[in-house]
């Protein structure tokens, strides 16, 4: 069951992803909770916790502000999720079990059919495609590899910048999923790596870029929920 900071957490993740928190702008708790109808405590504790996955950042003596990821900052994390998630794909193969295959197909064909339905936003559509991660950071076997790739992977740089992606990058998304748990069904570690590596690759080419007039190193953040 969701606690009280949990809702807080989610609502300013989401309104941050509409566009509604601009970067660079500070949060008031009183106002914050207010808006949520919450005491102060669990919207202080949300702060701190958002400010450690990267959504918020903060300053001594004025509190917490939107975090500002620029362009440079969410390649760089891509980047490194591809070397290190390429490895996990690695190891995975000769480790996973019939269980994780089967739920990763079923996380397949889950995404093919949120993506099928016109109604279904970011947030619906985000949770399937973490767990589809982490069951090859599971599956990996290596507990260090986890903990570093779920830091990325449930961080504000990868859910943020991946809000707005093209229908066509979604798409290529879901068949590269598919065609990676293919490898790991045949236990195939090179070509598993491979698929993987070009999937976290192929996701961060096609991020959309500033807005006209914006900074050009900023991240904006689309308000359509389309991915």
């Amino acid at each position: 069951m969701e606690s009280v900071t949990d809702h807080v957490c989610t609502a300013v993740r989401q309104r941050i992803l509409r566009g509604d928190y601009a970067s660079g702008l500070f949060l008031r708790e009183d106002t914050l909770a207010k808006s949520l109808g919450v005491s102060i405590t669990p919207v202080q504790e949300a702060l701190r916790r958002l400010s450690v996955d990267g959504w918020l950042e903060s300053i001594p003596y004025r509190g917490f502000r939107v975090f500002n990821w620029t362009q440079e900052d969410i390649q760089d994390t891509f980047e490194v999720r591809a070397l290190l998630e390429s490895q996990a794909a690695r190891r995975a193969a000769s480790r996973i079990r019939p269980p994780q295959l089967r739920r990763m197909a079923e996380i397949v064909a889950e995404e093919q059919a949120m993506f099928e339905d016109i109604k279904a936003t970011h947030c619906e559509q985000t949770p399937p495609n973490i767990e589809f991660h982490e069951i090859i950071m599971a599956a990996a076997g290596s507990r260090r590899l986890q903990r570093a790739l779920e830091a990325a992977l449930r961080g504000a740089g990868y859910i943020r910048s991946t809000h707005g992606l093209s229908h066509a990058a979604i798409e290529k998304a879901i068949k590269d999923h598919s065609a990676i748990q293919a490898a790991l069904a045949a236990a195939d570690a090179d070509l598993a790596e491979a698929l993987m590596y070009d999937h976290i690759i192929s996701v961060v080419r096609s991020l959309p870029e500033s807005e006209p007039g914006a900074n050009a190193k900023s991240v904006t953040t689309p308000s359509a929920d389309n991915y």
